[in-house]
């Protein structure tokens, strides 16, 4: 009799097992990207109804997981002080509103062109990803801190501000190459979800204490340059990742990456 046992990774047992009502995936523009994981298929009826919330914020246990959502929380909550208020602030300084739209015109152009030229370049063998994030987020606080100083001078202020917007250009195209080496194929959908969540409760925050705190103060000094210290701080939380070991902070055992490469 003919040996009719399938391989467990075969696409003919994947698209059976996947195929049962028990283990159909929940949602996925790409289902071939995931393996037969538990992390991807429906609740057992025999788990806890709070079993669901425990797996989605799993992975925050994992010290440069933690890192990387509080570096984007931070980033996110002062990238845009300079967006929302430059206009304002360049007005309140003498410009003219069309010369404010230009320099802000400028950072979003050169935000385009940096994404392009980060995506290019996080794809090099030559590139370490994690740590040119990093010293990028730096420089990109200290632009945003410049460009207030820069004031005076228009010219000055239209090259920091293009500075500014191909820095931050980085976070955009790195933040997934970041995801993918920090953590398995299988955990990406639920990684860059968190990121994405992580994002709006900096952008909930963010620019409206800076409002605020200009309100308080009568002027932006405070705001951009309090937007530039925690943008550098956003990249210094990333530059710890490649100079330190990744693991648990709740408990023992491996993380995510060690357990799919076993």
């Amino acid at each position: 009799m003919a040996d009719k046992t399938i391989q467990w990774h075969s696409l003919i047992h994947r698209g059976a097992v996947l195929n049962k009502n028990k283990y159909r995936l929940r949602a996925s523009s790409c289902p071939n990207i995931y393996r037969v994981s538990m992390t991807t298929l429906t609740k057992d009826d025999d788990e806890p109804w709070y079993s669901g919330l425990i797996k989605f914020v799993s992975l925050f246990d994992e010290f440069h997981y933690l890192l990387m959502s509080a570096s984007t929380v931070l980033l996110f909550a002062w990238f845009m002080t300079p967006y929302f208020y430059l206009v304002d602030h360049m007005t309140a300084s003498g410009y003219e509103e069309h010369e404010a739209s230009l320099v802000l015109s400028a950072i979003g152009v050169a935000n385009t062109l940096g994404m392009i030229f980060f995506g290019w370049a996080g794809d090099q063998t030559w590139t370490n990803v994690t740590k040119t994030y990093g010293v990028c987020m730096i420089l990109c606080g200290a632009c945003c801190s410049a460009i207030f100083l820069a004031t005076a001078n228009y010219t000055l202020l239209n090259i920091f501000a293009v500075l500014y917007g191909v820095f931050l250009a980085s976070s955009f195209s790195f933040t997934p190459i970041v995801l993918v080496e920090l953590l398995p194929l299988e955990t990406f959908t639920k990684a860059y979800g968190l990121q994405l969540m992580c994002q709006g409760i900096g952008h909930l925050g963010g620019p409206p204490f800076a409002a605020l705190l200009a309100d308080l103060t009568g002027t932006w000094s405070y705001s951009f340059h309090l937007a530039g210290v925690w943008i550098v701080i956003s990249g210094l939380l990333m530059l710890i990742i490649p100079y330190t070991k990744n693991r648990k902070l709740i408990g023992t055992g491996p993380v995510e990456k060690e357990l799919a490469n076993e």
